[in-house]
């Protein structure tokens, strides 16, 4: 009888690594309904399992693995193998006291997808694509025309909207609601958070130009500084790097970072800003962020990532000077398989007892 692995969330099929794990274990697919059907399917037909596969969603739409989801699960289960980097709806200790290992997969495939998501909101930040693209419509069809009605009209900074007057005059396009469509160059851009995908980020934007500062609690080596490849200064605090430009946020979620952009953080910059999450909802207080876009202080919001996920401040929606994505700086083909991958490698080392190459706990 084939070792047991319950699979909760879905995978890549075609995968060969998939194929060769079929062969040497039984895979069972699983859909959480409620955590009341899970316990009882957990004391019933799932009595035998050792090794839980957890896709990127995993338990977090019943609360997480934690409290009587714990107490009641499989006797004999070793390993719950996640494919996301972050693992906050698990409980490591009591998993740990239950003999649960718990495995995730490091930020290596994430990197580039997210760096690029950032590479993306800074063009549009700064030159004004998204606002051109919101206001480019069948009714707004004139490529000359739209131009100068979106230079000459008036943008709402409390809706967030731009009131659009038609003008068939001609502009180049150089501005928008009196804004600057301005090159990335020479501009100064603070990452909060300068791990790899901080780094990658980095390295994205100085390609483009950009002046690169990071705040970490600590400063990286001279040998981590000179594989960055590009220049980079350091802050040890956001309290130091208020000319920014841009800042970017690539944080983990910590009673620290837990709203480091706040009403007073916010109102501190020496300009007014723009800001890209690509770190963790809770870094930024949502009420904060909107009424700073509404007071001017904040040019653009782009949020891939929310306070309260999976629910997203209403204020937010419909607003002209914010992009939004749900929760989609990953999400790629090549990383999908990637953490595919790494949570089975995680499941047969520990039941052929072996290390697994990411333990939490």
């Amino acid at each position: 009888m084939k070792p047991q692995v319950l699979f909760i969330g879905g995978l890549n099929k075609s995968l060969p690594e998939y194929q060769r794990f079929k062969s040497n274990f039984e895979c069972i697919d699983y859909k959480i309904t409620t955590k009341e059907q899970l316990i009882n399917d957990f004391n019933t037909k799932f009595k035998n399992i050792l090794a839980i596969y957890g896709a990127w969603l995993g338990f977090v739409l019943i609360g997480g693995f934690k409290n009587d989801i714990i107490d009641n699960a499989p006797p004999n289960l070793k390993i719950i193998s996640i494919c996301s980097v972050g693992y906050d709806p698990y409980d490591t200790k009591a998993m740990a006291q239950r003999n649960i290992i718990l495995t995730n997969v490091p930020s290596d495939g994430a990197a580039e997808p997210v760096a690029d998501l950032v590479l993306y909101n800074t063009l549009t930040s700064f030159r004004n694509f998204h606002l051109n693209t919101r206001n480019f419509t069948a009714e707004s069809n004139h490529t000359v025309h739209l131009r100068r009605s979106l230079e000459s009209s008036s943008f709402d900074k409390k809706s967030g909207i731009i009131d659009l007057q038609k003008d068939h005059e001609y502009s180049f396009g150089e501005t928008v609601i009196n804004r600057p469509c301005l090159s990335p160059r020479n501009h100064h851009v603070v990452i909060l958070g300068f791990g790899k995908i901080g780094q990658l980020i980095g390295k994205k934007l100085a390609a483009i130009g950009m002046v690169i500062h990071y705040v970490k609690r600590t400063d990286l080596s001279k040998a981590e500084k000179s594989n960055l490849g590009y220049d980079a200064t350091f802050h040890s605090s956001l309290d130091s790097a208020k000319f920014a430009d841009l800042v970017v946020i690539s944080l983990p979620e910590t009673p620290e970072t837990r709203h480091l952009i706040n009403e007073q953080s916010i109102n501190s910059f020496d300009k007014p800003f723009r800001i890209i999450n690509v770190g963790r909802g809770p870094v930024i207080d949502e009420i904060a962020l909107v009424n700073g876009l509404k007071s001017g202080k904040i040019l653009f919001a782009a949020l891939d990532v929310f306070e309260n996920e999976p629910s997203v401040n209403p204020q937010l929606f419909g607003r002209q000077d914010v992009v939004l994505t749900p929760h989609v700086g990953a999400s790629t083909v090549e990383n999908f398989d990637y953490t595919a991958v790494q949570a089975l490698k995680n499941i047969e080392n520990v039941l052929n007892g072996s290390l697994p190459l990411n333990k939490v706990n």
